[in-house]
């Protein structure tokens, strides 16, 4: 297990979680597209495409040759760059203070598109693009969309190379040859889940639990966010190092509740929880403990290293218990840090749609969980995803944003998240279900 465990850190030390990665590319991208020499710059690679871990930063920008020098001069003495270990006219490559290696290509600004296209990727998605590009008489690099082999055609944009090419134009995040050029071509490209179509906050914990603040200041956080709800959920009472709440401090918990919506208007805290799903899958408070909130997150936390069979039956035999809504961090991974405990997702998703029971994208960047490459089968079989923050903490609210990241790249719409719903609706869709018990 030990050998198994130091395997998988060799496999995974060169990558860097999101938001790692993003807090170390923002500043670097901003003080590019400020220089007064930089025409257009945007961020490529894996995080202009949302992977949920990166191995380095790609930013790419347009100017003119002459002004080339003195901006790459500019890139490679910014505050946070280590160590430069290439500097030329058309890329220059640093190590950040971080530990992340990080690229600037610069180009003239008719090749822009071209080189935004290229340097975000995915390999996959290029070679696939090339070839589409190749059947129609085409050639595409990241120096141009070529008629023959010299007669450039002119684009402003990326839109206008997807065009050229008889496609409506790919998001980003859709770009790992995953059917996008084919629903391209057939203008069938989604049109994603925005960070403005969440409605609330599900799976959130306090103080009651391990979370660092009180159920007050996290509800009151929330609704300075713009959202309707906040979905309470601390944990179940099997979970004794995160102060897992007894029937009896739920009372508490409840009252806490009840007295703060009473001095909301236009907004509500839901009474939820986290429960845990014990070894032989069934639920940490029996039916009577159960049939008091107002929803249900059923997740494991003990006893991770398990079968693929084993697991897989622990969480089946859990959604079929009626009082739950939400699946929660299906795998249990922590990237770059635990692998997950293998389940047969396809069997889980099915169970899920047969159950009504929606499943969570936990938004923690430590969690991205359920993985983005089983959300399209989701959608398929008509299983809601919940995009939760997990959040234990005022701070940790902001991860849902992470997670429409996420969500956009699993090929989700508003219409297949939980937590698009106002208010109004998820209580009736709590409520609808619980009235089958």
């Amino acid at each position: 297990k030990i050998l198994q465990g130091i395997e998988f850190l060799k496999k995974h030390r060169e990558r860097h979680l999101f938001h790692h990665a993003e807090a170390a590319a923002r500043p670097l991208f901003e003080a590019v597209k400020s220089h007064p020499k930089v025409i257009r710059a945007e961020i490529a690679g894996s995080l202009r495409r949302k992977k949920e871990t990166i191995k380095d930063i790609d930013i790419v920008a347009s100017a003119r040759a002459e002004d080339a020098d003195a901006i790459m001069a500019f890139f490679t003495s910014l505050p946070d760059v280590q160590v430069v270990t290439g500097q030329g006219t058309t890329k220059s490559s640093v190590v950040l203070k971080q530990g992340i290696n990080a690229d600037l290509r610069i180009m003239p600004d008719e090749k822009f598109p071209y080189i935004l296209h290229h340097f975000t990727g995915s390999a996959e998605h290029n070679t696939a693009m090339r070839s589409r590009a190749k059947k129609m008489g085409m050639k595409l690099s990241e120096y141009g969309l070529f008629r023959g082999e010299t007669e450039l055609v002119p684009c402003k944009d990326e839109a206008e190379i997807f065009a050229a090419l008889g496609l409506s134009a790919i998001p980003p995040e859709l770009r790992e040859d995953n059917g996008e050029i084919e629903a391209a071509a057939e203008g069938r490209i989604p049109r994603l889940v925005e960070p403005s179509d969440l409605r609330g906050m599900l799976h959130c914990h306090s103080t009651f639990s391990d979370g660092k603040n009180t159920i007050e200041e996290m509800a009151r956080a929330t609704r300075e966010l713009g959202f309707e709800y906040f979905g309470l959920c601390d944990h179940s009472q099997i979970v004794v190092y995160a102060h897992g709440l007894t029937p009896e401090r739920l009372n508490e918990q409840h009252a806490v509740v009840d007295e703060l919506n009473r001095q909301f208007q236009d907004f509500k805290i839901l009474k939820g929880t986290e429960c845990d799903i014990l070894p032989d899958g069934s639920l940490d408070y029996p039916e009577e403990v159960l049939v008091r909130f107002d929803f249900v997150v059923a997740s494991i936390h003990s006893n991770l290293n398990m079968t693929m069979e084993a697991a897989t039956q622990r969480v089946l035999r859990a959604l079929e218990n009626p009082y739950v809504n939400i699946l929660g961090h299906p795998t249990g991974r922590l990237l770059l840090s635990r692998e997950g405990y293998p389940l047969d997702m396809h069997a889980v998703i099915d169970a899920a749609a047969e159950h009504d029971v929606a499943i969570e994208l936990n938004a923690s960047p430590h969690r991205f969980d359920i993985d983005w490459r089983f959300c399209k089968y989701a959608k398929e079989k008509g299983v809601l995803i919940s995009i939760n923050p997990d959040a234990h903490s005022v701070a940790g609210l902001r991860d849902i944003y992470y997670g429409v990241g996420i969500a956009r790249k699993g090929w989700l719409e508003k219409e297949n998240i939980l937590n698009t719903m106002s208010l109004e609706e998820i209580e009736a869709y709590f409520r609808r279900k619980r009235k089958r018990v």
